[in-house]
């Protein structure tokens, strides 16, 4: 207990300097600077084109899943579902939560998309009811690729090691789009280049 105390206190302690350190940073600031540095901060803060790109994607959508289990496999597992999206925050994320396949194969997933306007790149953070986990991604629009493309790593203990990829993010149409990962780790793609393990056509339900 007495050590819960200790450390609860230097916790208290190093956040209450933080706090005064910060505070007197403002304090040097002219009235014009801290004026500015307010503005430039709210015009970051809220949704702006890029945003927009995202929102194009909002409303219900069939999907099929394609599912390549090694590299190089002849013919992928398909799996046929429906996905709702929204925008959420004011208009600064896109969620995406889907339903598919039967049985052994049912799947639920997650998705939140958003654009970070201090780095200037598109985000995504994924959930699915296979696992307790979530993955991540960051990039930009690629003009080669004409689509988003965000690049992520994640540790897997029972992967035994880091696997790396790209979430890709490519609209087709106003009424069509999709979403591929390629894996990029040498033990994923065993040495044959980038491994597409998914990839998902999805189709506005109209």
């Amino acid at each position: 207990m007495k050590t819960n105390s200790v450390v609860r206190g230097l916790l208290l302690t190093i956040s209450l300097i933080a706090m005064c350190a910060l505070a007197l940073a403002q304090d040097k600031l002219s009235d014009e600077e801290k004026a500015k540095k307010a503005a430039a901060s709210r015009a970051i803060g809220g949704p702006g084109p890029e945003h927009k790109q995202l929102e194009a994607l909002v409303g219900v959508w069939d999907h099929e899943v394609k599912v390549w289990p090694a590299p190089g496999a002849p013919k992928p597992i398909t799996i046929k579902g429906r996905s709702e999206n929204r925008m959420i925050l004011g208009g600064r994320f896109l969620v995406s939560e889907s339903k598919g396949g039967t049985g052994g194969m049912a799947i639920e997933t997650m998705s939140i998309y958003g654009f970070d306007r201090r780095s200037k790149r598109f985000t995504v953070v994924a959930y699915d009811s296979t696992g307790t986990y979530y993955v991540s991604a960051a990039g930009a629009f690629n003009e080669q690729e004409k689509a988003i493309v965000m690049s992520g790593e994640d540790y897997d203990p029972v992967f035994g090691g880091t696997q790396t990829y790209n979430m890709i993010l490519r609209t087709v149409s106003p009424d069509s789009y999709v979403v591929e990962v390629v894996f990029t780790d040498p033990v994923h793609t065993q040495g044959k280049g980038p491994y597409k393990a998914v990839e998902i056509t999805n189709t506005r339900v109209k």
